[in-house]
């Protein structure tokens, strides 16, 4: 199963399926450059090309060239080519900074997004039919399904 989710992350982040959590709404990031945050609950998965991981202890990462635990229960996860997922059934927070990151899945909470300030910004979708935007370059909040904010 977990080879089968690395698998999916790595050949197409924006297209793969998980499963759905009760009142959650998909979503999609794609080859973003900046900050985003994303909480509360659903599955999610994906990867950060090049820089750093802040996560709950049940959020799954791999490739980390450097941890280091942090105070309330998260962990830090730097590095190249990082990948992570969630657990479908259970509260979770993942913040990602760095460039390249790309990442899916159907969540009920809050999504947070904030571009660098020059240069691509990267791409998100939020709902299986809307189109893809650019990421805001100032800090932005986005409520999903029927998470809170």
């Amino acid at each position: 199963m977990l080879v089968l989710v690395l698998a999916a992350a790595y050949a197409c982040p924006a297209e793969a399926v998980v499963a759905k959590t009760d009142g959650a709404e998909y979503v999609q990031l794609q080859d973003g450059h900046g900050f985003a945050s994303i909480r509360v609950r659903g599955s999610f998965f994906g990867r950060v090309r090049r820089g750093r991981i802040v996560a709950t202890s049940n959020v799954s990462e791999n490739g980390c060239e450097a941890r280091k635990r942090l105070k309330h229960g998260f962990r830090l996860c730097r590095g190249r080519d990082i990948t992570f997922w969630t657990p479908a059934d259970t509260r979770w927070r993942v913040r990602l900074r760095g460039h390249g990151v790309s990442a899916t899945g159907f969540v009920k909470g809050c999504l947070r997004l904030d571009a660098r300030d020059s240069g691509s910004t990267g791409s998100f979708k939020l709902g299986s039919g809307s189109d893809m935007r650019s990421w805001p370059r100032r800090l932005t909040k986005y409520r999903l399904g029927a998470g809170a904010c």
